[in-house]
């Protein structure tokens, strides 16, 4: 189970790219001895995956706004899911007497967001704002 960044997964707005380069290079690093990671190294990477999701998705949610997108709200919706699983699985991961999340758990559950999301969702997005060139905040690009 691995994951890299690729050309294919650009959604061609600077900002949002390397946002999504850094997700993917710690999910990436996260998998490559998934097997072997303990239960501190899953809670180290739902904490970072619970600030980069508040900012990242605030930013992609006020572009989207500010540009009146026609997608937004069934992407906002897929943003709030993965919020709400987020949520679920710290919740378990920090469950007192628990086994935690494991971590092949958290990285099937993980990559398959990042490749999903953002190919198609975040894909069709950029394409709206790159398409409609001025409606991306400035220096965003």
């Amino acid at each position: 189970m691995t994951i890299r960044w690729k050309p294919s997964l650009s959604v061609g707005i600077e900002s949002i790219d390397e946002q999504h380069k850094e997700l993917i290079r710690r999910s990436a690093k996260f998998l490559e001895g998934v097997s072997g990671r303990s239960r501190q190294d899953v809670g180290v990477l739902l904490s970072y995956l619970r600030t980069y999701a508040v900012a990242h998705f605030g930013e992609e949610e006020e572009a989207m706004r500010a540009a009146d997108y026609p997608g937004y709200q069934r992407h906002k919706a897929q943003h709030d899911r993965f919020l709400a699983d987020l949520l679920a699985l710290s919740k378990e991961q920090e469950r007192p007497r628990g086994t935690g999340v494991p971590p092949e758990e958290l990285g099937r559950w993980l990559r398959e967001w990042i490749v999903g999301h953002v190919s198609r969702t975040d894909a069709e997005m950029a394409r709206y704002f790159l398409h409609r060139a001025t409606d991306f905040p400035a220096g965003q690009r």
